[in-house]
């Protein structure tokens, strides 16, 4: 029994199960970083190890379990829905789309305006999680949600005029709510004129919702196809060629629900913001297509979230969009078995993200370090990289250093240009994020390491500081390696253990190298200030703030 308990706890039982877990630390490490975009406490990574240490196997799973709980009602969950949900959507591109200077609405602010408009859908996503209500209130939810900015664009009517942040709001044009279906900030960020004839949005919907993106099927064309596409009415067209119908058949009565978002006049405030319902009908006037949802009828956009909801495919897109996001595993058919099982933690859950998420980050596949499964180990990263946000909020985290330029967000504002550079999307011309590491990532960890240690160094040795160090706690500015060489070996120990998670091992050789160090800084720039900003700045660039 004991012979057995310590290959399990080593991970080595491969003839019961080809799966090799990460080890007890790591595993914590990872589903920290995924579910709240920071590092555990020492306390937390303490906690865990000793239930792997016990004597039952069960101890660890439950511990490890009760983690998941804790970090799933961590606020800090529900920024990381909206990023892994921003993927899809798209809509943190910093755009406004009109002139705000035009509309009497300057002193709002281009910036802000940007980020209010970018965020509406992904808040509806944040509220619907941090409610534990059903993922199809995304498409049925008789409500927006809306901050100040938002609500002063949209003229909407917040549900509590006097508060701050985000809440539920509705639109005072008498639109019909539907979720995001009906959200102006979303058909602004995909908007449609012209013989398009609102195909676009439409194919947004299926995109976004559904998987399926009608741009990536295969459709081929002959030669007289597409001469008569070239040289004839473009509605004509579409309607009399069955390889054009083989997609414009379900396209077009989808895209019909969308023509009171339509707008004449491109940047005009009004035209774009206003829902008419006047112009509801005129897809009479493009394709005449009545409005239905792949052969059913439908009246407006209420009707059409409806049947969205009792669609299995929104279920199946939500499933894979989660898993997709935290995995960062492209799926494939292989992957069905994984994705069949979460779905089902999903459904049996009431079709709450908590629910979702937790099936993937409790899965012997999530916490995997290896496999011998040769077709699994093709698909499984087993090694992580941190996202930009994510290595934004690890540092801040660790070291109380947010980094902006005027303001704004380093490593989430688009208009800094960094986060594509440490393997982001701009949600616009970069869409897909990278997983692999980059010269770029490597750069910013470096650049932001150097600006997060200065700022520790001028915290911590402040003769006047007020409340606690923020990492360096052993050593004073008057300590040198000379006079204090204990007070030194035991804080270049403790900024390792804090930045990587796992303590440096008794031969380290760090402390001695870093002590090093530490006196060419000073001997260069005869501040301790300056010498310690250098040696935090050493240890804020271990590839474990990376990789996990």
């Amino acid at each position: 029994m004991l012979m057995f308990l310590s290959l399990w706890a080593c991970g080595l039982d491969q003839t019961v199960n080809p799966i090799t877990p990460l080890s007890a630390r790591e595993q914590l490490m990872r589903l920290s970083v995924d579910l709240r975009g920071v590092h555990p406490s020492e306390e937390e990574l303490l906690a865990i190890e000793a239930a792997a240490a016990s004597e039952d196997p069960a101890a660890f799973d439950e511990t490890y379990e009760l983690f998941a709980d804790r970090y799933l009602y961590d606020p800090r969950f529900l920024g990381r829905v909206e990023e892994l949900f921003n993927h899809s959507f798209r809509t943190r591109t910093g755009d406004v789309y009109f002139d705000l200077e035009e509309v009497g609405l300057a002193y709002l602010g281009d910036e802000r305006a940007a980020r209010s408009i970018g965020d509406e859908p992904l808040k509806l996503i944040r509220y619907i999680t941090e409610h534990d209500l059903p993922y199809t209130e995304l498409v049925t939810a008789d409500y927006t949600v809306a901050d100040p900015t938002l609500a002063t664009l949209w003229d909407l009517e917040l549900q509590d005029p006097d508060a701050d942040g985000w809440q539920r709001a509705r639109y005072r044009d008498g639109r019909e709510h539907a979720g995001v279906l009906s959200m102006t900030s979303l058909w602004l960020r995909y908007p449609s004129a012209g013989v398009n004839a609102n195909r676009h949005r439409a194919n947004t919907v299926t995109r976004v919702l559904l998987c399926d993106d009608y741009l990536a099927r295969p459709v081929s064309f002959s030669r007289s196809q597409i001469d008569a596409l070239t040289s004839g009415d473009p509605e004509d067209v579409i309607r009399d060629t069955p390889t054009c119908q083989s997609c414009h058949s379900s396209l077009d009565p989808l895209a019909s629900h969308f023509f009171g978002f339509w707008w004449e006049i491109e940047g005009d405030l009004r035209e774009q913001t206003l829902y008419r319902p006047e112009d509801e009908e005129m897809w009479k006037d493009h394709h005449g297509r009545e409005p239905g949802y792949f052969g059913k009828p439908t009246a407006n956009l209420a009707e059409l979230g409806m049947l969205l909801a009792e669609d299995t495919r929104l279920v199946d897109c939500a499933v894979k969009t989660v898993f997709e996001g935290v995995t960062q595993r492209a799926t494939s058919q292989a992957d069905w078995a994984e994705l069949s099982a979460h779905r089902a933690a999903f459904e049996d859950g009431g079709l709450t993200l908590r629910a979702l998420a937790k099936s993937i980050v409790l899965s012997e596949e999530y916490r995997a370090a290896a496999t011998s499964d040769a077709d699994l180990a093709t698909r499984l990263p087993t090694v992580k990289q941190v996202s930009p946000t994510q290595l934004g909020s690890i540092i801040e985290d660790i070291t109380g250093y947010a980094w902006t330029f005027d303001g704004r967000e380093g490593l989430s504002d688009q208009a800094t240009g960094l986060p594509v550079l440490a393997g982001g999307i701009d949600s616009r011309y970069v869409t897909t994020p990278n997983h692999d590491p980059s010269v770029g990532l490597v750069f910013i960890q470096e650049r932001l390491a150097q600006s997060a240690g200065r700022y520790v160094a001028e915290h911590d040795l402040d003769p006047n500081r007020e409340g606690d160090a923020l990492m360096l706690q052993y050593v004073t500015a008057l300590d040198t390696p000379e006079s204090n060489p204990a007070a030194f070996e035991a804080q270049i120990r403790d900024l390792f253990l804090r930045v990587r998670g796992v303590p440096l091992t008794e031969d380290a050789t760090e402390p001695e190298r870093l002590m090093a160090l530490w006196k060419q800084l000073y001997s260069a720039e005869g501040s301790a200030e300056r010498a310690w900003a250098g040696i935090v700045s050493v240890a804020l660039r271990d590839p474990r703030i990376l990789f996990y």
